[in-house]
């Protein structure tokens, strides 16, 4: 769970910033422009709605998984505790007024309508209604949940690496420096 909220924005990042950096015209192409109804229609199969009424919920469990690893074995007095609370809705508060509905409803109708044309949103629709289509729409937010969790375990296991190659370039810049020729004939 902890790891499903990077996976949930990193799928909406990926999604919106691959159609905002290749923005063809598909006027340009010979092709309609989508309607709002059938971008409408697409959000509704990729279940984008349920997608972006989710993020604030993940990110309040992300958080609290964040917070609980930095203050482990601590003990919070009721000041702070109501101190974390208060930081707590102040980032429900955050992420519901950005990652709300009409918002990112808004966001996803011009980026797909500057995007996409109309008959490639009308294949999206067909592909994504259909049996494989739906699977990919319900199991990529897991694979991607998964792929994280292994990538984090990968990196777990650099971690040991990385710390001492750090420790061994702070020594080689703290050495001094090797002796010149001069110093060692005299």
């Amino acid at each position: 769970m902890k790891m499903l909220f990077p996976a949930a924005i990193l799928t909406c990042c990926l999604g919106l910033s691959t159609a905002l950096a290749q923005q063809p015209d598909p006027a340009a192409a010979g092709d309609a422009k989508p309607t709002a109804e059938s971008i409408r229609q697409l959000l509704d199969v990729l279940q984008a709605r349920a997608m972006v009424d989710a993020l604030p919920k993940q990110m309040d469990a992300y958080f609290n998984s964040f917070l609980s690893k930095f203050v482990e074995g601590q003990s919070l007095s009721a000041e702070q505790q109501k101190a974390i609370e208060k930081q707590r809705q102040k980032l429900a508060d955050m992420m519901q007024e950005v990652f709300n509905w009409p918002a990112m409803e808004s966001i996803y109708q011009e980026v797909y309508g500057k995007t996409f044309s109309q008959s490639e949103i009308d294949s999206m629709i067909a592909y994504y209604s259909s049996p494989a289509g739906h699977a990919v729409v319900v199991k990529l937010p897991l694979a991607m949940q998964n792929s994280m969790a292994v990538m984090q375990q990968r990196m777990q296991a650099l971690i040991p690496t990385i710390q001492q190659m750090a420790k061994d370039t702070a020594a080689q810049i703290k050495a001094p420096p090797a002796a010149t020729a001069k110093d060692k004939s005299g």
